[in-house]
């Protein structure tokens, strides 16, 4: 059944899923969408040139969810087709490996944003990886027990929602950036204009890190993307006292991966041209400032071991 139109107190939410050659999980991140109690939704997959078959099962199990086929892979730039396709006061945007636990989370998405101020840009869901065979959900959701809004965090692409007319001031994704790292440029953007960007661990949702049509080039992006990001969003102070760290952080890391090579392609592309669409974008907003600083302590010797036993323990 269609959604019902949009109310002043029921807005209309329009889900927002990309997807590359992942048609099983897809389907079952829709199959969460439906059983959704808040009946006033769309849903938007952008399919990155699948060839699995995902385009094929959306038109004929899911006929009512539109579908934007584009004819090359953009990458998390794949969410900004989406974004502006919606016709939602509230865009949703969820991974195609996501999955919403309850009936309640676009219900309660809306009451967040119909509590929070006319400056709240962005409501962050909690995403806990999750395991289909070994993981009980009450036991994910009693990881955490705080209740929102809570001002730090940033946000996960497995759940997050926007106030479709704020990101649409600011800009959505970078085609340029493509992977990895995306979420935190769309957030800068946002905390650079004063908008709220708020994380509430209430509400939960599942990302199973999909091993289907994962990136090989994965390490690269996030280091080259990290470069770009401090490049961009940070003052002189920040690049003296980040940039050393970072680089003798993600230099170890590499070594530990076997992957220097890698290292050294990103930090050639980090530090080279930047993209015209990644110019220098400086604020003074207090929770700007926070942020990067919260950016700069993931590195160093602490991160680093911290990393590398999540790498190696089970």
């Amino acid at each position: 059944m269609p959604p019902e139109p949009s109310s002043a107190t029921s807005p209309r939410v329009t889900v927002v899923i990309t997807n590359f050659n992942r048609r099983d999980d897809l389907r079952l991140a829709i199959a969460s969408i439906e059983r959704q109690d808040y009946p006033h939704r769309e849903i938007i997959v952008v399919d990155n040139i699948s060839t699995d078959g995902s385009r094929e099962m959306l038109r004929h199990e899911h006929p009512d969810v539109e579908l934007i086929a584009l004819d090359e892979n953009l990458g998390m730039a794949g969410y900004s087709v989406g974004f502006e396709r919606a016709r939602g006061e509230i865009i949703f945007q969820m991974d195609n490996d996501s999955q919403m636990p309850d009936t309640t989370v676009l219900s309660q998405v809306v009451e967040r944003f119909a509590e929070g101020s006319d400056q709240l840009a962005a409501v962050a869901c909690r995403v806990e990886e999750y395991d289909l065979e070994s993981d009980d959900i009450e036991a994910l959701r009693a990881k955490d027990l705080r209740r929102g809004p809570i001002d730090s965090g940033g946000f996960h692409s497995g759940g997050v929602a926007f106030r479709r007319s704020l990101i649409a001031q600011t800009g959505y994704y970078h085609r340029s950036v493509f992977l990895y790292g995306s979420e935190l440029f769309v957030e800068m953007k946002l905390l650079a204009q004063g908008f709220d960007v708020h994380f509430f661990p209430e509400i939960l949702m599942l990302h199973k890190s999909s091993k289907v049509a994962r990136s090989g080039r994965g390490l690269y992006f996030e280091l080259r993307n990290r470069y770009w990001f401090l490049r961009r969003f940070g003052n002189l102070s920040h690049k003296l006292r980040f940039f050393p760290l970072m680089m003798l952080h993600d230099l170890f890391f590499a070594i530990f991966k076997r992957s220097f090579g890698t290292y050294v392609q990103a930090l050639r592309d980090g530090f080279g041209a930047m993209p015209l669409d990644l110019g220098p974008l400086p604020s003074k907003q207090p929770r700007f400032q926070r942020r990067l600083e919260e950016f700069g302590h993931w590195f160093g010797p602490v991160a680093l071991c911290r990393r590398i036993w999540q790498r190696i323990t089970p």
